[in-house]
Parts: C-alpha cells; structure tokens; sequence
C-alpha cells in the first residue's frame, strides 16, 4: 500500500498534465482554424467588392434588443463588418464578442465567444418578431409574447415571440413554416428575428466563407417565403 499510493499520485498527476495539453492544443487547433476561415471569409467579400471594416464603434447598436448582442447598447464593437448585396438585397455580416477579452464584456463571464451575426434588409418594417429554439425560462420571460401556430411539428420544435400575434400569424403560417421545420439549420443553430426592417440570424463562431453564403440564403429564402401583402399593412 505505501508503495501504491504514491504511484496512483504519480499516475493522477500526469494524467491531469496530460488532459491540460490534450485542452489546450485543441483549442489551438480550433482558434487557428477559425482564424483562417475569417481570413478567407474577407478575402471573398473582397472579391466581390464588398465593404470591409475591420472594426467598427455604433453601428452594430441598431440591432440590440436581444442576445447575443444587449438589450440596448451605445457605441457597440463589430469586428470584420462586411455590408454589400446579396440575391439583390442588402445585408450585413460582422463578428461579435462576448465574455473577457472582448469590448463587450459581459459581468461575470470570465471566457471570450465569438458570434457571427447576418443581416438582410427586409422589404419593409415589422414588429418585432423572433422564432427560435424553445428556451428554459420561456414561460417566465416571454410570458403574454409566445405564440403557438397549430402546427404541432412546428411549434413543438421552434418558440414563436412576438407583441404583434396578427403579424406573426400571416407572416409564418403560409409558406415559412414548412420551410423552417424542413430546414436542417432552423431548429438548431440559426434562429430569425425582424428587427425594424432587418432580418437577422446568427450562430457561435468566427466568420466563414461557408457560413457568409449559407446564411445570407437562409435569410433570403425566409423573406422570399413571407406573403408580400404584410409589409404594407405594419
């Protein structure tokens, strides 16, 4: 027994050593990767006379109201700020941090996370309008917002939020909630929200080539898909 347990010591030592350095050259590994992908990311937006801006101060501040970004802000960092038009729509894309080691630090989050956020401008203003994933406190914090459509694939899997249940209705229950339910991405990583005239999704990362196409049609193709009747009636 005297002999064992120094060696169990010896074997518990090396193996928390062992997990650190498994740790760490992962998230190297992963902050290489998602710095390659951003480079290549403006590298395209580039090549397609897109307007690029490696930081910019308050222009992100129009889209607060709802994580990631704050409920309200003033003078909020964008980093990689790209803005052109895409299937003849203008639109945004930019990164935004969270968490130490970002300007937007939140209280009590001690690790930086990266979101890339979208933007497509929408025929016209909205009322606020989010469909997403459902949440553990919905029934507390959106308590009067929440509304059900009677698709029951459709509302089991996506919470639809909104102050203006009229809108929601003739806005989703046509063509777009086939689509969401049928779509890979809805229910999982890429949740929409009418802010004013913009429609935005956003996803946990860094700018991609791949993400910058993906989501700007994912966007497109929600917009395509609302009846054009409900922008004149806001």
């Amino acid at each position: 027994m005297d002999v064992l347990m120094p060696m169990l010591m010896i074997l518990l030592v090396f193996g928390m050593f062992a997990l650190v350095i498994t740790m760490f050259v992962r998230n190297r590994r992963s902050v290489t990767r998602g710095l390659q992908g951003r480079a290549e990311a403006i590298r395209v937006a580039q090549e397609r006379g897109w307007s690029y801006q490696a930081n910019t101060y308050g222009l992100v501040d129009r889209l607060c109201g709802m994580a990631p970004l704050p409920k309200r802000g003033s003078n909020l960092h964008g980093r990689h700020y790209i803005t052109g038009e895409f299937r003849g729509r203008a639109f945004c894309a930019f990164e935004y941090t969270t968490g130490a080691g970002g300007v937007n630090d939140d209280p009590g989050n001690d690790q930086a996370v990266f979101w890339t956020v979208f933007a497509v401008t929408a025929p016209g203003p909205g009322p606020e309008l989010v469909v997403r994933r459902p949440q553990a406190l919905d029934g507390m914090t959106q308590r009067g917002r929440l509304v059900e459509l009677g698709v029951p694939e459709f509302d089991e899997t996506f919470r639809v939020i909104t102050d203006d249940e009229a809108f929601a209705r003739t806005a989703l229950t046509g063509e777009v909630v086939p689509f969401l339910a049928a779509h890979p991405r809805a229910g999982k990583d890429a949740p929409v929200r009418l802010h004013n005239d913009e429609l935005l999704t956003w996803y946990q990362g860094r700018l991609s080539p791949q993400g910058i196409d993906e989501r700007l049609a994912y966007l497109c193709d929600v917009l395509d898909r609302i009846p054009p009747r409900v922008w004149s009636t806001v």
